[in-house]
């Protein structure tokens, strides 16, 4: 299991590890509710005859639509022009238009971004795009969502636009092992996401509230995600990732534990480091982002993927969890309240932009975990009935035994985000 609470050396965060995450195992997504997602294409070929095998095809040129949202997906025919798919209520469904040989035409954009957000909705159970024309690769509905049917707020945009530049590489990134037809439709699909972690400042509490470090002095530790069905991958295999814009190779051989079990069927890598020399102390230096570019991603001997990454700006667009804990008149803790913010400090939406639940640990001053939460993994959407904004603490912990706690979450577009919140910041600053 991955330990969200971090050693006193640089040595347990800077390893290459494999994290292995219940995902697909659990019937993912299976009970969610699901929105139909309408739309029509303008000028379709005539015929399925027409549908041949171009260059350069064009929208009349599409065949199906590949709608997929995290591991899952959808794919259905254009028929007369039209189509019909679904996805989960609280995802972020990225809707791509192949033409009849599976060929990438475009994707959808709608709202100035690459997914389409299913959040915020009301009691709307369908969106009809109406019709669909072509600009460049972007798939341009009639009627943008985005602004009627689904409200979001500016910095919620703001938010999604940049968490989400991976998806502006989708047209090649839907096909990264380059056999000319889709990951996700042969069942070897790869998803690159980005995951970061970051100590916030120090947690309120009933008599004080929280202090967050200066939006200019956050440290932003940066990680990729790169996950896949645990069957693709070859234990006995030094696992690479590669690209000119790192200047060097980094192998799975680094890896603490490469043998993650039967009953787990994903994986995922952590992956670069920036430490100062000498540093005891995993805040004292950075994870870097990783830059823009091509990498090459080599599963096993036979498996080689290719594909294109756009640096993510965390830092000014992310969602922060701020904390105030309560406790009884014994000392014991009974509560916790969150407020949610973006780093210019405006109010945030948590129900818009995270996938599932909130996970909360709690760990005393010798990093042993006293409490954790919610699985982060499972659901797109938590259901009308969770409180985003409180959670009861039922475990007996002392208040003056806990030294930190760490909330963490999963955004629609699949980054995670772990926030640390300390008992005093002075202790951790040098």
């Amino acid at each position: 299991m991955k330990q969200l609470y971090y050693q006193n050396t640089m040595k347990t965060l800077v390893k290459l590890l494999t994290i292995c995450l219940l995902l697909t195992s659990c019937g993912l997504f299976d009970s969610q509710k699901m929105i139909a997602i309408k739309g029509q294409i303008s000028s379709p070929a005539k015929s399925t005859a027409q549908r041949v095998k171009s260059a350069n095809p064009t929208l009349a040129d599409a065949a199906k639509v590949l709608v997929f949202y995290g591991n899952k997906y959808a794919l259905v025919n254009i028929s007369n022009g039209s189509f019909t798919s679904q996805a989960p209520e609280g995802s972020a469904a990225c809707l791509v238009f192949l033409d009849a040989n599976n060929q990438f035409i475009g994707n959808l954009f709608a709202g100035g971004i690459n997914v389409l957000p299913l959040v915020n909705m009301g009691n709307a159970s369908s969106i009809d795009l109406s019709t669909l024309t072509l600009d460049g690769t972007r798939v341009i509905p009639a009627n943008d969502p985005i602004g009627s049917t689904i409200q979001l707020t500016t910095q919620e945009l703001n938010f999604l636009t940049n968490v989400g530049a991976y998806y502006q590489t989708l047209a090649k990134n839907i096909d990264m092992d380059n056999d000319g037809s889709p990951d996700i439709i042969n069942g070897d699909q790869i998803r690159v996401n980005t995951i970061i972690n970051m100590r916030v400042g120090s947690f309120g509490t009933d008599s004080k509230q929280p202090v967050m470090v200066p939006s200019d002095k956050f440290v932003v530790n940066t990680n990729l995600r790169i996950a896949g069905d645990i069957k693709m991958w070859d234990k006995n295999f030094t696992v690479s990732l590669a690209s000119p814009v790192l200047q060097s190779t980094i192998n799975l051989s680094q890896a603490q534990d490469t043998n993650p079990g039967p009953e787990i069927n994903e994986f995922i890598y952590i992956l670069r480091q920036n430490a100062p020399p000498g540093s005891q102390n995993p805040f004292d230096g950075q994870l870097l982002p990783f830059p823009d570019g091509v990498y090459t991603f080599q599963l096993n001997k036979d498996r080689q993927y290719t594909f294109n990454f756009a640096n993510i700006n965390m830092q000014n667009y992310m969602m922060i969890i701020k904390p105030i804990v309560h406790t009884d008149k014994d000392g014991y803790i009974t509560k916790i309240s969150y407020e949610f913010v973006f780093p210019d400090g405006s109010t945030a939406n948590p129900r818009n932009l995270i996938q599932g639940y909130i996970r909360t640990q709690i760990g005393d001053h010798s990093y042993k975990q006293l409490y954790e939460g919610h699985h982060l993994y499972g659901t797109f959407s938590a259901g009308e009935n969770y409180d985003y904004y409180n959670e009861t603490i039922s475990t007996k912990i002392r208040l003056s035994d806990v030294s930190q706690f760490n909330f963490a979450f999963i955004d629609i577009l699949g980054n995670e985000y772990e926030y640390s919140w300390v008992d005093d910041l002075s202790n951790y600053q040098h």
